[in-house]
């Protein structure tokens, strides 16, 4: 039985998550649009959400937060569609389900088709001392990583999701850009014996915590380093004030096991629609 103070999965609760998702996005890319200055870079409102251009094609490229609102202005999701257009770009939508059934009306009238599903986490915030005490392993370090190794934090990033091969390309860094948002974002690294073995970010949004993805190199696997970068970062989310803290997984993988161990539940599987031109 759900405790009487804690919250629904429902729309509200929707609207809260998909926002601070969002406006992190929306943040990241205008910070990236600061560091690198290209005119293919940048934010757009989109039906009560934002959408984020990297450039033609890019993989980050994406609309966040949109269709939650009571009215839908379809004029302004025009205009976004002309702008991705015009850079040969897809648009690639993150919908809630919860989305006004206009919305998703809409959508279908524009020739959006499903491309797969992501299932949201999400747990309340307990004080500090409401927290379970994690000890972590005495080889086991994890730090704040300040803005002059961002650019290795993005290295140690992209190689633990690459299996410890050569990260994908993007067409920005992932650290530089963070180092340029200040407080609104933060990042970690955890060292294993002093060598870099992990690294995670986090976001701060009114009030919710956003959970970037934990990446671990494959030499320092299965020794609790990213259950223990969940905890590390649950513990920064209640010292700035949060009360909500999400996470996106692959329903099924180590990550959404990870993340129930964490205490976060399911809150929905959000669709993830595309239109091609």
């Amino acid at each position: 039985m759900t405790h009487p103070s804690t919250p629904l999965a429902d729309r509200c609760l929707s609207r809260r998550l998909e926002a601070a998702e969002a406006l992190a996005c929306k943040a990241f890319c205008e910070a990236a649009r600061g560091v690198y200055a290209r005119d293919d870079l940048f934010v757009l409102p989109a039906a009560g959400g934002w959408a984020l251009h990297y450039g033609p094609g890019d993989m980050l490229n994406a609309v966040k937060g949109p269709g939650l609102d009571d009215a839908i202005d379809f004029s302004q999701w025009d205009a976004m569609e002309a702008a991705f257009r015009a850079h040969g770009s897809a648009v690639v939508v993150d919908c809630s389900p919860f989305a006004h059934a206009d919305f998703i009306s809409g959508l279908h009238d524009r020739s959006y088709r499903i491309a797969g599903f992501e299932t949201v986490t999400w747990r309340l915030l307990e004080t500090p001392a409401a927290m379970p005490r994690e000890v972590l392993p005495e080889s086991l370090t994890i730090t704040r990583v300040e803005p002059a190794m961002a650019l290795a934090w993005t290295q140690l990033m992209g190689r633990g999701f690459a299996d410890g091969g050569e990260p994908m390309a993007f067409s920005v860094d992932f650290g530089l850009v963070r180092a340029a948002m200040g407080d609104a974002t933060m990042m970690f690294q955890a060292t294993w014996q002093g060598q870099p073995a992990g690294a995670a970010s986090l976001s701060v949004n009114e009030g919710v915590a956003h959970f970037g993805g934990a990446s671990v190199m494959p030499a320092f696997r299965g020794k609790g380093i990213q259950r223990a970068l969940t905890h590390v970062r649950l513990q920064a989310a209640i010292a700035s004030g949060c009360d909500l803290a999400k996470l996106d997984v692959l329903a099924g993988s180590v990550s959404h096991r990870n993340a129930e161990r964490a205490g976060f539940r399911v809150a929905y599987s959000r669709p993830q629609f595309v239109r091609h031109w």
